[in-house]
């Protein structure tokens, strides 16, 4: 055999430099997957932050005020506030996260609930109205090139999700005078004689509610 020829052969058996290939090959996967979990954790954490950020709209939009209006108002002046927050602001100005389209449901004689999206037991007629506000969350940071790994979103549809805060609205001042002038001094007068000789319905127009709260 000539020495070219075992020089050859030498070379084909050996393995030096395999250790650093692997090690390279395996420190890209690992690095990859370090930036996903990294921003996953992240994203995780930043929906607490927007769950928060619901709930704290809900609340204001839930304490009661004189009309339906203003108890929506107060809701949208929480949310702008939260938006304008020096601490909050910066995590979702980013371009990383964003919370969008306040969507308040109030329920009450002409709003709406999110009863279709978060129906009642078919079986009872009872049941809380599923009344409050929702907001869409996208993550872009979820949006990401991985190499070796590819892309995190590749139908391009991105990452979004809905944070609802639901709690019960409190009846406003006027829904409860509402209720208490036209309707319950009425069903008063009408269930028995007596109390319409007696109250009378010329006074219907003087009558004035003593309620507490406006309930």
């Amino acid at each position: 055999m000539s020495a070219e020829r075992k020089t050859s052969a030498v070379i084909l058996r050996n393995r030096g430099g395999f250790l650093a290939a692997d090690f390279l090959f395996a420190i890209v996967i690992a690095s990859g997957l370090c930036v996903v979990f990294f921003c996953l954790s992240f994203t995780l954490s930043m929906v607490e932050v927007g769950q928060y950020i619901a709930f704290s709209v809900s609340r204001a939009h839930m304490a009661g005020h004189k009309t339906q209006d203003d108890q929506e108002q107060a809701a949208k002046t929480k949310f702008g506030s939260l938006q304008k927050n020096k601490v909050l602001s910066p995590l979702f100005n980013n371009g990383w996260f964003e919370i969008t389209n306040l969507d308040i449901r109030g329920g009450g004689a002409g709003g709406k609930d999110f009863g279709d999206r978060y129906p009642k037991e078919k079986d009872t007629s009872r049941g809380v109205p599923q009344v409050g506000v929702r907001l869409n969350f996208e993550a872009k940071m979820l949006d990401i090139k991985i190499p070796m790994l590819g892309s995190t979103d590749p139908d391009g549809k991105g990452f979004k999700a809905f944070l609802t805060g639901l709690l019960v609205r409190e009846p406003s001042s006027e829904e409860c005078r509402k209720q208490v002038k036209e309707e319950r001094y009425k069903a008063i007068l009408n269930l028995d004689p007596r109390f319409e000789k007696s109250a009378g319905r010329a006074s219907e127009t003087d009558y004035v509610p003593m309620e507490d709260n406006g309930c």
